[in-house]
């Protein structure tokens, strides 16, 4: 199945790459492009993912989205860097900063696919008639279960601060004070998060992007919890807390 997409961006060349890119993956569909975003609202329903600039003439791309009550999953592209928070508290998928590199704007369509097979997954088989075929566009769940003793206790993505992956082991640290161990791999909880809720910092370490309270040299702050960030990871945590 493709992925729809428009764009919406005030710059013809910005324009031309995003569609020059968007046409070398085999699962993107350019369905249309705008220059204001007040027109993106005639698309809402047609397209699935919406590459969108931030400053246009007239409403701006962060004003378009919270004016939005049904949304498609939306890859924020802007030359200024200040608005990446606002745009994770508007639930974007990624936030690139121009000039967007083919291999970035891989990185973000590669998270913006995950979430579109979440919202797509099949919950039954295709045999089981039409009322299943009506329940197939499941709703991504938003926490996850913790085997404690002989119960298993439910976490809340928005409760969670930062998680620490031990060997086979993860410790999840929640707003709460408490801490949770569960057997899994940070790997293994990455396809489980919110990809733009939650940030990848160090091999050892997931930062919950909401909940950093600062961010300087090699360190991110959450309260007065101070996290390693690793050197591979440098660039995603500058791009978002810059």
């Amino acid at each position: 199945m493709k992925i729809r997409c428009l764009i919406a961006d005030d710059e013809p060349l910005a324009i031309k790459l995003i569609a020059d890119y968007i046409s070398r993956i085999s699962h993107l569909e350019l369905t249309g492009s705008c220059k204001r975003a007040t027109d993106v609202s005639g698309y809402i329903g047609q397209v699935d993912l919406l590459f969108l600039d931030i400053r246009m003439p007239g409403l701006t791309g962060l004003e378009l989205l919270r004016s939005l009550s049904v949304k498609p999953l939306v890859i924020l592209i802007t030359a200024y860097s200040e608005h990446a928070i606002q745009g994770f508290e508007l639930d974007v998928v990624d936030y690139l900063v121009k000039p967007v590199t083919f291999e970035r704007f891989l990185q973000a369509v590669n998270k913006a696919t995950q979430q579109y097979q979440l919202r797509h997954q099949s919950t039954t088989s295709s045999a089981s008639g039409s009322e299943n075929l009506e329940a197939a566009a499941e709703t991504p769940k938003d926490y996850f279960f913790v085997k404690i003793g002989f119960k298993s206790v439910r976490i809340n993505f928005d409760d969670i601060l930062y998680i620490e992956g031990l060997k086979e082991y993860v410790s999840i640290y929640t707003s709460d004070g408490r801490k949770f161990v569960k057997l899994a791999s940070l790997k293994d909880l990455e396809g489980i998060l919110p990809l733009n809720k939650f940030l990848r910092i160090h091999k050892s370490y997931i930062a919950a992007v909401l909940k950093v309270t600062a961010a300087y040299g090699n360190i991110v702050e959450i309260g007065k919890i101070e996290l390693p960030v690793g050197r591979s990871y440098k660039e995603d945590v500058l791009r978002v807390f810059s």
